[in-house]
């Protein structure tokens, strides 16, 4: 792509830049930013942005993809209830099939929302990884590990993660990585643990796993191991790979010190914990402690929605009033939290829009009924604006959405087969 961005309003390096800026674009790269207006190129697609503010392409730090073809099936249970009774056993009958035309779903809400790169748990990840490579987002693939001993079966979870660091890491023409995931704990013993840490070790990956994300698992942690989940994880040696933890709604003190002196990321989930009763996860002190904390949706059978927009909101409003600070985890931090640090705890680039970066930029449409008028754009982004805003999403410098239309994925094929296959979950 060789194009210039016109009259943007623009985040850039973090900061809402003053007045309308131009944004030059050459291959997959950011190469110029200006006040001033840029003359066209010989070559040069001219995009005029007037009334849309471009962002970094945002980044859901934790999800689990093709859990969208489940939504809404198991609502308004307790977790055990909703993971064991309900999910669980539909997930493991669920097919290739029904793997990559779930992912080209999920994929569709994210890239309508404004997502460019995300980090996915799951299995068949064959499937997954197809429907990344036809979308052409940025993505941290990871097989789940689930395994209770390492027996034959642990020993096999861990050659299926092992297959998917050799088949995926570095596809996509260099925009898909794989990760090491370890599922929970609860999951997963302290040995097959240990052949996880030392499998990212051996590869140099990220450790991507689920933390301290309810109250029952905390107490049994305590209660069989006299310790924390995090400082459990800590004591194997886990927070010495790069670690990616979802939740950690159910931390103390001395757990969040730990987050921070290991340099552990947290993938912030406020609308999943919520929705199944896990509680609030204390950002703020995170955040105070020196944590690094991004922002992901979870699966959309837990959330419901893949809509990081949304989820920034979501997340600054739980924050200020549990609280009771409306001054706490303001918009530009939380924007923050859904761009450069998922971007650099993912390694899928600096997460900002600066020269020199990848060209990973998102329009929002502030002239809207829900975003007019527009006295702080930022403010505007974060407790105004939804997914739908959104209007343009580029990777690497290509679009793949451009008003409105998705250019990468044949979205009414896509729905027809979800709705088919959504039919057999009914019952």
């Amino acid at each position: 792509m060789q194009a210039v961005l016109r009259n943007v309003t623009a985040v850039v390096g973090g900061i809402l830049a003053e007045g309308t800026a131009c944004v030059r674009i050459a291959g997959t790269k950011v190469v110029e930013l200006s006040r001033v207006p840029l003359l066209p190129q010989l070559g040069e697609t001219i995009i005029d942005g007037t009334g849309k503010l471009a962002i970094p392409g945002l980044v859901n730090a934790h999800t689990h993809l093709p859990m969208v073809l489940l939504r809404g099936l198991a609502d308004e249970l307790p977790f055990d209830a909703w993971w064991q009774g309900r999910i669980r056993p539909i997930e493991q009958a669920l097919g290739p099939e029904e793997i990559y035309w779930g992912s080209l779903l999920g994929l569709a809400e994210m890239i309508r929302s404004g997502t460019t790169a995300f980090a996915d748990m799951y299995f068949e990840v064959d499937s997954i990884g197809r429907a990344v490579e036809e979308a052409g987002l940025r993505a941290v693939l990871s097989y789940g590990i689930v395994a209770s001993q390492l027996d034959a079966h642990g020993a096999d979870e861990l050659r299926q993660a092992e297959a998917v660091i050799s088949r995926w890491n570095k596809a996509g023409e260099g925009k898909i990585q794989a990760a090491v995931s370890p599922h929970t704990i609860d999951t997963c013993s302290e040995a097959v643990w240990r052949e996880a840490i030392e499998l990212a070790e051996e590869y140099g990956t990220i450790l991507h796993t689920h933390l301290a994300e309810t109250k029952e698992e905390a107490e049994r942690c305590r209660a069989t191991r006299g310790m924390s989940p995090v400082a459990y994880l800590h004591g194997l040696g886990a927070f010495a790979v790069p670690m990616l933890a979802a939740h950690c709604v159910h931390v103390d003190e001395e757990d969040i010190a730990l987050l921070a002196e290991d340099d552990v990321t947290v993938a912030h989930c406020p609308k999943s914990n919520a929705k199944l009763g896990a509680g609030i996860a204390p950002v703020a002190s995170m955040l105070e402690a020196g944590v690094k904390v991004a922002l992901g949706t979870d699966g959309a059978a837990s959330n419901n929605r893949l809509d990081l927009i949304e989820e920034m909101r979501m997340a600054a409003l739980l924050q200020k009033g549990t609280s009771g600070d409306a001054s706490v985890l303001p918009a530009r931090e939380v924007l923050e939290m859904a761009t450069r640090v998922g971007a650099e705890a993912l390694r899928t680039g600096q997460g900002m829009l600066a020269v020199g970066g990848e060209a990973d930029i998102v329009l929002v449409d502030l002239e809207q009924v829900n975003t007019l008028p527009v006295h702080d754009a930022l403010s505007s982004l974060v407790y105004c604006a939804l997914g739908s805003n959104v209007t343009d999403v580029m990777v690497a410098g290509r679009f793949i959405m451009r008003d409105r239309e998705l250019l990468t994925i044949d979205e009414e094929r896509v729905k027809h087969e979800a709705k088919r296959l959504g039919e057999q979950y009914r019952n």
